[in-house]
């Protein structure tokens, strides 16, 4: 993105804010952690990376501007007895439940949310992109560092239904942008996300059978690279390139995914509407089921130009 305003600080002691970074205390306790493909703290402690001592009058003097740069350096684990959603009121309740759930490294430790250096930080920012529209710009580095999730069981209805496990689940570096809607309609905005995720391993154990569906080397990335790249071979995949992303939207190419709130005019009903213009490949490097090996999976040049989510 291009910045439209001088980067972080501006006027007096801009040399020293310049080199500012918010440091994050080792070891705080998560408050919030969101399962399944990510983990996002709230409400977490910041300290500065060093003390500045500046008077009344020299602190009118600096204003913030275009955006700021985050350090962190967390080691935390994430633990509950269960989690329980329903969708009805009636009586009975039907719940579906995930019981035993953990968060961690593995073997039962702490696992990291770090930034890989004072260098290189999570960045918020507030810039214009090339055709001069306005955007919002998180860059993020939360899920870099590989964690393992667990679900001891799922229960619905009162049903058993298993337990899952996806491990060494890593994301990132993660790049987030949003803006109003090009067309300038209200009710929402448009945004796009630039990632890339593997997984170690996805398990799903049904009652006592270990391991009855295991799906082995996980890469979810725009696409597989290398010129002995085979599909049937996983030894020959390779997933190295700049800008080798999976996409969902695409703001620059006037593609962009979309998220808005409209209300029906005749029957007054409302509803969250998602736009997800997707585009990226998903490698498995092989898939296990009741014992037997079935082989990688390789679903590359995915495009899809219309993919619309409506919750009501």
């Amino acid at each position: 993105m291009k910045r439209v305003v001088s980067d972080h600080f501006s006027k007096k002691h801009s040399s020293l804010f310049y080199r500012q970074v918010l440091r994050i205390n080792h070891a705080i306790p998560v408050t919030v952690v969101l399962f399944i493909f990510a983990a996002f703290l709230l409400a977490i402690p910041l300290r500065a990376a060093q003390r500045v001592v500046m008077s009344d009058t020299e602190l009118a003097d600096v204003t913030g501007q275009a955006g700021i740069n985050i350090y962190t350096s967390i080691a935390t684990r994430y633990t509950a007895s269960v989690w329980k959603i329903s969708d009805t009121d009636s009586t009975p309740v039907n719940w579906l439940e995930l019981r035993n759930i953990t968060i961690d490294d593995g073997a039962g430790g702490y696992f990291l949310i770090q930034t890989p250096s004072l260098d290189e930080t999570m960045t918020l920012d507030v810039g214009t992109n090339d055709e001069g529209r306005t955007l919002v710009a998180f860059k993020d580095y939360r899920h870099v560092s590989p964690r393992w999730y667990s679900v001891g069981d799922m229960v619905f209805c009162n049903q058993s239904l298993g337990g899952i496990n996806l491990d060494a689940f890593t994301m990132g570096p993660s790049l987030y942008r949003l803006g109003a809607h090009a067309d300038g309609t209200g009710g929402g905005y448009d945004f796009d996300i630039t990632t890339r995720a593997y997984a170690q391993a996805f398990r799903y154990t049904y009652n006592t059978v270990p391991e009855t569906l295991t799906l082995s080397g996980i890469h979810l990335v725009n696409s597989a690279t290398g010129a002995t790249d085979n599909p049937a071979d996983p030894t020959t995949w390779e997933f190295t390139g700049t800008g080798n992303f999976f996409r969902i939207g695409n703001i620059d190419n006037s593609d962009p995914a979309k998220f808005d709130v409209v209300s029906d005019s005749t029957t007054g009903v409302t509803s969250l509407v998602l736009s997800l213009p997707i585009e990226g490949s998903l490698r498995v490097e092989n898939v296990v089921f009741g014992g037997n090996s079935f082989g990688p999976i390789a679903i590359d040049g995915i495009k899809a130009h219309r993919l619309t989510i409506e919750i009501r």
